[in-house]
């Protein structure tokens, strides 16, 4: 258990003597009574005091003949243990020891050497007092600074949550309609801007009305979400892909020609019609689903203008056949 030690400082052994006696008789054996003969001495002793896990509760400090004056001692002591409360005979202060421990420590005292003069014991058992509230107020602060901690650490933890479902479609666990656009926007003006490629998938489940009607709207839920999933692996990193709502989802390619956007979303079909889900009652679920594609043209004044020309293109393919892959014809036209 730690100690809370008294540092005795006096180049006068009787002055230590009556020190140690004073002070003995008032302190119970949580305490350590320490006597040195000079500041350098104390010094080395408070700080393996300090080294094994104990507090400096008080020095007092008379004369001393050492080369470390009382000032520089207690400044140097302050550094490791700031709070300990320093009393000083008042025949060995003068104004500038004092100004320098003031501005760079402190002082709890500064008491004649006189001990008939003063209540010298009490003045010990005041600064022992002080000590303990300290100590107590500095745990409260302590157990008050960890719960602030664990409480802001909750919140954010919370507000990361909150972001993600106000950003996150619940199903798929893709961008959710609000999230896509936020992330699209900037994409879609910077690549205008500098007149980089930009290339817009609409990708739409089709007949899913058929799907939820034969086999459930369990079953068409997970159609969707394996959907999603398959054609985020799909796409690269740098993509934004998102659910518009339903079975209808978007993705921007930026930096990406019409050739490699249309190799993209032939990917992304290919897959969805290689895939097969199990329903609870061991059907085999197998879909198919029709991609629009579009170029950002260097005036298109917003994402929604790129996003209905894909969506036209989605519908081309529809009315082809489903399954498919259609560029839009706008940049068939701009081809020509």
């Amino acid at each position: 258990m730690a100690k809370y030690v008294i540092a005795c400082i006096d180049n006068n052994i009787e002055v230590l003597d009556s020190l140690y006696n004073k002070i003995s008789r008032i302190v119970d054996s949580d305490y350590i009574v320490e006597s040195y003969i000079s500041t350098e001495q104390a010094l080395i002793g408070c700080y393996n005091y300090i080294i094994a896990g104990n507090e400096i509760l008080i020095t007092i400090l008379g004369n001393d003949n050492s080369k470390m004056n009382c000032d520089k001692f207690i400044i140097e002591l302050y550094k490791n243990s700031p709070n300990t409360r320093n009393i000083l005979f008042d025949d060995i202060v003068t104004i500038d020891s004092l100004s320098k421990i003031i501005n760079n420590a402190s002082v709890y005292q500064i008491i004649p050497r006189k001990f008939d003069t003063v209540d010298f014991e009490l003045i010990i058992l005041e600064a022992i007092k002080q000590n303990a509230q300290d100590r107590r107020l500095r745990d409260y602060q302590r157990v008050l600074e960890s719960a602030v901690e664990k409480r802001t650490r909750e919140l954010n933890d919370i507000n990361v949550k909150l972001e993600l479902l106000a950003t996150t479609d619940a199903l798929t666990g893709v961008n959710n309609r609000r999230s896509f656009y936020e992330s699209s926007s900037p994409m879609v003006n910077y690549a205008r801007r500098e007149n980089k490629k930009l290339a817009v998938l609409m990708i739409d489940i089709d007949k899913f009305k058929m799907i939820n009607d034969v086999f459930g709207h369990a079953a068409g839920d997970e159609v969707i979400r394996q959907m999603a999933q398959k054609a985020r692996e799909t796409l690269r990193k740098s993509d934004i892909f998102g659910r518009l709502g339903g079975e209808e989802f978007a993705a921007v390619l930026p930096n990406t020609s019409e050739r490699g956007a249309l190799k993209a979303a032939e990917n992304i079909r290919s897959e969805i019609e290689n895939l097969e889900i199990e329903t609870l009652k061991d059907e085999i679920i197998r879909f198919t689903v029709s991609i629009g594609v579009t170029m950002l043209h260097y005036d298109d004044p917003s994402l929604e203008i790129v996003l209905h020309r894909a969506d036209l293109a989605l519908y081309d393919a529809k009315r082809q056949g489903r399954n498919k892959v259609c560029l839009s014809k706008d940049d068939l036209n701009e081809d020509n």
